[in-house]
C-alpha cells in the first residue's frame, strides 16, 4: 500500500505540503494543490486517520439534500433495514464541501473508505451521476431515471398509475384537471407530468395554464390551494405529484370552508401511508419508498459480491392507484373561494 512519502516523492514537494493538502489549507496554491491531488490518485493513496469502517456505503446528495422528505426518509429506513442483514454501515457525505479540489469521486471515496454510493439527483446534477459512472464508482441512481448506457436506477414506474389517476378524474366528469409538481424535474415526476398531459390530450382538455411548478412543501400546498380556488374558470380537480402539497392543499381547503370532494377533488402521491393520516382520506397514486431503499441497499451489496445484474438495470416497482375520499364527481356550479372564504 502507497503512503504519504510515496506521494510527496511523486509530486514533488514535501510531506508537510501533502498533509496540508489533505488537511484543506488554504495556504497551498492551486496548481501546487492540483498536482498533490494527481499524485495521490497515481500513488492510488488513501490517508488512515483512526478506525473506520471498511464496508461502508454512502447516501449522496448530487444538489440540495432533502432528507426529511416523506420519499428520502422512507427510502433511508429501508436502506437502514437492509444495511442490518448485509453487516454495512451508512454514512451521508457532501461531495460539495468535502471533496478536496481536483480530487476525483473515485479518491473521494476511497479517502472516506466507501464501496457503494446511493445517489440522490434531479436533472440540474445528473452530470455527477455520469462522472462517477466514467470513473467506476458502485453507484446506485434513486429518485431519478433517465437513459444512461451504464448507471443502474431504481424507481417506482409511476406512469400507468397515474394515467390510471386522470382516466379516473375523466370518468367523474371533470373537464379542467390541474397539475401541481416539483419545481426541480427528475425522472419520477417527468413521467407523471407525461401521463397527465398525455389523457387530457387524448380527451381534449390539456390546458397548460393549469400546471403548477412549485416546492414540495407543505406551506407551497396550502398556497397551491389558495391559487387554484381563485382563479377564475378555476380546475375542478387536481393531481397533485408530492405528498407534502397534497397535506397542505387538502388541510387549506377545510381552512377556506371548500369541501373535499364536493367542491374539488385532490388525488395526491404517496411515499409511505401518509393517504391515511389525513381526513378525509386521500385518493393517491402510491409507491413504496422503504422498499426503495431496500433494494438500492441490496443492490450495492450483490454488486460487492459479483452477483448484481448488469449496470445499465433499471430496478422498478409498480406504483398504484388508491381510491379513497377526497374524489367525487364536479360541483354543478364550480365557484370561486377566496382565501378567506368568500364565495364569489
Amino acid at each position: 500500500m502507497s503512503n504519504i512519502r510515496q506521494v510527496a516523492r511523486q509530486a514533488k514537494v514535501s510531506i508537510a505540503t501533502v498533509s496540508r493538502v489533505l488537511n484543506g489549507h488554504d495556504s497551498v496554491a492551486p496548481d501546487l494543490r492540483r498536482r498533490v491531488m494527481t499524485a495521490i490518485d497515481a500513488c492510488d493513496y488513501a490517508p488512515q486517520v483512526g478506525k473506520r469502517a471498511s464496508r461502508a456505503l454512502a447516501l449522496v446528495y448530487a444538489g440540495i439534500a432533502t432528507p426529511s422528505s416523506p420519499y428520502d426518509s422512507a427510502c433511508i429506513g429501508g436502506m437502514v433495514e437492509a444495511l442490518e442483514q448485509v453487516a454495512m454501515d451508512l454514512t451521508i457525505l457532501n461531495h460539495n464541501r468535502d471533496r478536496g479540489e481536483g480530487e476525483s469521486f473515485r479518491r473521494f471515496f476511497k479517502r472516506k473508505e466507501v464501496c457503494g454510493v446511493v445517489l440522490r439527483c434531479t436533472d440540474t446534477h445528473r452530470h455527477v451521476a455520469s462522472e462517477m459512472a466514467d470513473e467506476g464508482i458502485p453507484v446506485v441512481v434513486v429518485g431519478d431515471h433517465w437513459e444512461h448506457p451504464t448507471l443502474p436506477f431504481i424507481y417506482s414506474n409511476s406512469r400507468q398509475a397515474s394515467r390510471d389517476a386522470i382516466d379516473y378524474l375523466c370518468s367523474l366528469g371533470h373537464k379542467r384537471i390541474a397539475f401541481a409538481t416539483c419545481e426541480r424535474d427528475d425522472g419520477d415526476h417527468v413521467d407523471r407530468y407525461d401521463s397527465y398531459r398525455q389523457v387530457l390530450e387524448e380527451h381534449d382538455l390539456f390546458d397548460d395554464r393549469l400546471v403548477w411548478r412549485i416546492p414540495p412543501h407543505r406551506l407551497d400546498g396550502a398556497q397551491l390551494m389558495r391559487s387554484m380556488m381563485g382563479s377564475r374558470n378555476r380546475p375542478t380537480a387536481a393531481f397533485i405529484a408530492d405528498p407534502l402539497v397534497a397535506v397542505g392543499a387538502i388541510n387549506e381547503a377545510r381552512n377556506m370552508g371548500v369541501r373535499i370532494p364536493e367542491d374539488f377533488s385532490v388525488i395526491g402521491f404517496d411515499d409511505t401511508d401518509t393517504r391515511n393520516t389525513i381526513s378525509p382520506t386521500m385518493t393517491a397514486v402510491c409507491q413504496n419508498s422503504h422498499q426503495l431503499g431496500l433494494m438500492a441497499v441490496n443492490y450495492l451489496h450483490d454488486l460487492q459480491l459479483g452477483r448484481a445484474p448488469a449496470a445499465d438495470t433499471a430496478i422498478q416497482q409498480q406504483a398504484w392507484l388508491e381510491i379513497n375520499h377526497t374524489t367525487g364527481p364536479p360541483p354543478e356550479v364550480a365557484t370561486r373561494v377566496l382565501p378567506n372564504g368568500a364565495r364569489i
